[in-house]
């Protein structure tokens, strides 16, 4: 899909116009998942009974009806990933056609911590890097070796992740230590 204007501008042009409409409702999710989680009475209910369940029910939220329009909302929006890469990825269904890519949305929720602009944008990171090994292919490097790459790069931020939440843990417990403790 061409966005008329768009395209005749020369650097920015062809980096975002020509794409495919999934896309482009890609990004438009991203906004509909801000506005439906933090802007509507059900993203409020949702965000609750993801918190405590026990304690939404006691305010009177129905937690198991919530969370089926929780399941659904994501079933809907987790749809979307799938359609792309049998419609606009390739033209072909397949088993076992993700080859992992679940591990490396799951990925980008934590490294979003959960927020729809940041999971954006950490999966902007990795589709970056996923691009990155589509470019080293020319390149004499064993198949292997690119095809891992986005993998690997998973795997690294998840550590580096983990090594700051876990320092950060480790200085608000210390700044709640009684006075005399190591």
């Amino acid at each position: 899909m061409n966005i008329p204007l768009l395209q005749d501008v020369p650097v920015l042009g062809p980096i975002l116009s020509g794409h495919n409409i999934l896309t482009y409702a890609s990004i438009v999710s991203v906004f509909l998942y801000w506005l439906i989680t933090f802007k509507t009475p059900l993203g409020l209910r949702i965000r609750a009974v993801g918190q405590n369940p026990d304690a939404a029910q006691s305010v009177g939220i129905n937690v198991n009806r919530t969370r089926m329009y929780a399941l659904l909302l994501s079933g809907f929006f987790g749809s979307l990933g799938g359609l792309y890469l049998c419609m606009g990825y390739v033209s072909w269904f397949a088993r076992d056609i993700s080859a992992g890519r679940g591990f490396i949305a799951i990925a980008a929720a934590t490294l979003g911590g959960n927020l729809p602009l940041g999971t954006f944008l950490s999966s902007l990171l990795f589709g970056a890097v996923n691009a990155l090994a589509n470019y080293l292919a020319p390149l004499k490097v064993p198949s292997e070796f690119i095809q891992m790459t986005p993998y690997l790069a998973t795997a690294v931020a998840l550590a580096i992740y983990a090594a700051r939440a876990m320092r950060k843990r480790g200085r608000k417990v210390r700044q709640r230590a009684p006075e005399g403790t190591p």
